[in-house]
């Protein structure tokens, strides 16, 4: 066999297993995606509520975040307002992150209260599905932690399975589906509304304060938030389609001029 000849071989069968490969790829047949983590830096958050104050101070991020990584929110009194919003577009938010694909949540925080308050998560979303009973399809919609052991020691965690929330229509001011006390899994939510699955998960916010009686002033310090979560499907889908048809046509073109030689 000729060198050149030698040569063509080799390239056919590379392209020949990478266009297999590719191919098992795109039809589920290579390695399901898998979970993945990511640490969030407070400092490039940004602070919302009513009657909040916010200072930028050290954390145990500072060295891969910058000077004074943390932030503390203070409001005067229980029955006023303090949000940390990590939203889409700031630095390390998970591209594709949707309700269905969050794993897990967990801040490190410290939280100073006169009351039995707590911190709590809310999650923003849309539903395009207009199926929850808010004004209209286009209203940002809240999913606001609702239950009274949130926050152990310094850590407040999400599980999807067992921490609880109520829905909340954020745009006319309205709670959904019965009210503030009715409240599920974030998986039960999801079996109710399946639609919901696939919604972007807009933004992970760290509130407190909105408490039925004022107990006083509260200090919340954020140090870090790491999101464990799934890529969304469909995008790993038709990336791997895409591949899997760019090496089918390299292999076929490889094949063509290997038989044109040989005529």
């Amino acid at each position: 066999m000729s060198k050149s000849r030698a040569l063509r071989s080799v390239w056919g069968t590379v392209f020949a297993s990478t266009a297999s490969a590719l191919v098992l790829c795109s039809f589920g047949l290579a390695n399901p995606a898998s979970a993945d983590a990511v640490t969030l830096c407070p400092n490039q958050a940004t602070v919302g509520g009513s009657g909040e104050t916010s200072t930028d101070v050290s954390g145990p991020l500072d060295a891969t975040c910058g000077v004074d990584s943390a932030v503390e929110i203070s409001i005067p009194a229980s029955t006023d307002y303090g949000k940390l919003q990590f939203s889409t577009g700031m630095p390390g938010y998970p591209s594709g992150l949707t309700l269905g694909g969050l794993e897990g949540l967990s801040a490190d925080v410290s939280f100073t209260t006169k009351g039995s308050d707590q911190p709590y998560f809310l999650l923003a979303f849309h539903d395009s599905s207009d199926s929850l009973g808010q004004g209209n399809a286009g209203d940002q919609i809240l999913m606001i932690e609702f239950q009274s052991n949130a926050l152990v020691g310094n850590t407040l965690a999400v599980n999807p399975t067992s921490t609880l929330f109520n829905l909340y229509d954020n745009t006319t001011g309205m709670y959904l589906q019965g009210g503030q006390s009715v409240t599920k899994t974030i998986s039960g939510w999801l079996a109710k509304f399946s639609a919901l699955d696939s919604e972007a998960l807009q933004g992970i916010w760290i509130g407190e304060g909105l408490t039925g009686g004022n107990t006083g002033a509260e200090s919340l310090i954020v140090n870090s938030l790491e999101v464990d979560y799934v890529p969304e499907p469909s995008s790993i889908n038709v990336l791997s389609a895409g591949l899997a048809v760019l090496g089918f046509f390299g292999f076929v073109g490889c094949n063509r001029r290997k038989r044109a030689n040989q005529a």
